[in-house]
């Protein structure tokens, strides 16, 4: 896991002053450090997140009261997306804009956003994102400059009751079209204003057709597109890109990323979250209730060893019953190896052999899962 979060570090261009940290086998996603969230990878893949984040997915966040842990790639995907969408056609996008679209959920502990009745679908959520929960690091809250807050998710949901677009109700809904879900590169975020560049400040992005021709956003997501994101130098007074998106973001304090942490694990404040949705680094299994203890028929090995399998398919409590009763009425020795199959029904001598009777827990240790 260590190899493919360098690469993805590397590919989104993370600020090392945000303070990256991976996790160690066996913690967990409540187990980041004193000063530190955790944040799954596929953020930073399907869901074309950069950081800093946009003041729109801050936003989001405050008014919907979550900590950006427990929103999961399928919510954070369609925050994205609805940014990009408005973003290609000149629209500024607004929270009230986005309930207009979606509904809050959850499950499983996590919360998402779903397609409100009636309105407008914007896009589908890419297939095959089912291993994001075991992907996951930690990143310095103060690089996170949102007022996080952790929401129960036991509370109950209320239905928004708002206005769904229409174009006699906003002014932007003639101009909208729907441009689907699209894995974005850096040159892409950074000029539709998702990101800010790594590049020289007298530097701005531009969408060029071969030709040379300068081409509106929304070209970017047109099928016969075939051109890429070009970078240009800024004319003689032209003020850089960067420093005309940098509003558009939720800077981190440097002075805050520099700030001593305190030493230990996990969040305090995290109310709400369940136990039985925290996923352990290196296990995928979900945590599941303990089962009784079980009672197998096991005999010896040499060396001392015992074989440990559970009882064959077809097996029944009843049956380990009954070998016991015939076993220890025999007074039968241990034999070499492990016996399944069923007595003859026709009576036959039984031979002066014992079986050991081992008593062995069957269950499997459940570590907590997300």
């Amino acid at each position: 896991m260590r190899a493919s979060l360098d690469v993805r570090m590397r590919d989104i261009q993370m600020p090392p002053e945000y303070g990256v940290i991976y996790p160690q086998e066996g913690d967990t996603t409540g187990d980041a450090p004193a000063g530190h969230v955790t944040m799954f990878a596929d953020f930073f893949g399907v869901c074309n997140l950069r950081l800093p984040l946009t003041v729109f997915v801050a936003e989001v966040l405050e008014w919907y009261k979550l900590h950006i842990s427990q929103l999961s790639p399928f919510g954070m995907i369609r925050v994205r997306n609805f940014k990009y969408t408005f973003g290609a056609f000149g629209i500024e996008p607004t929270v009230g804009d986005f309930r207009r679209f979606y509904q809050i959920s959850v499950s499983m502990g996590f919360f998402s956003f779903r397609q409100r009745d009636s309105s407008p679908k914007l896009m589908d959520p890419p297939k095959g994102l089912t291993k994001w929960k075991t992907m996951f690091f930690y990143i310095k809250v103060a690089a996170i400059t949102a007022r996080l807050q952790f929401r129960n998710v036991t509370d109950t949901i209320i239905s928004e009751n708002i206005s769904l677009p229409q174009a006699d109700m906003v002014d932007w809904f003639p101009r909208l079209q729907i441009v689907g879900w699209f894995k974005l590169d850096n040159s892409q975020l950074w000029v539709l204003r998702m990101m800010l560049g790594r590049m020289g400040r007298n530097a701005r992005p531009v969408v060029r057709e071969k030709s040379g021709e300068e081409d509106p956003l929304w070209r970017m997501f047109h099928p016969d597109f075939k051109a890429k994101v070009a970078v240009v130098a800024c004319e003689d007074g032209e003020e850089g890109f960067n420093l005309t998106i940098r509003d558009n973001f939720r800077v981190p304090d440097l002075v805050a990323l520099k700030a001593e942490l305190s030493q230990g694990k996990g969040d305090p404040n995290a109310a709400g979250v369940p136990k039985q949705h925290v996923e352990k680094h290196g296990d995928k299994r979900l945590r599941k209730p303990k089962k009784p203890h079980e009672t197998v028929v096991g005999l010896g090995v040499p060396g001392g060893g015992v074989v440990v399998g559970g009882s064959s398919s077809g097996s029944k409590p009843a049956d380990d019953k009954k070998r016991k009763g015939d076993a220890s009425a025999a007074g039968e020795q241990k034999g070499p190896m492990l016996r399944r199959t069923r007595m003859a029904t026709t009576p036959q001598p039984k031979p002066a052999v014992t079986t050991g009777m081992l008593t062995i827990c069957l269950h499997k240790c459940c570590y907590p899962t997300l």
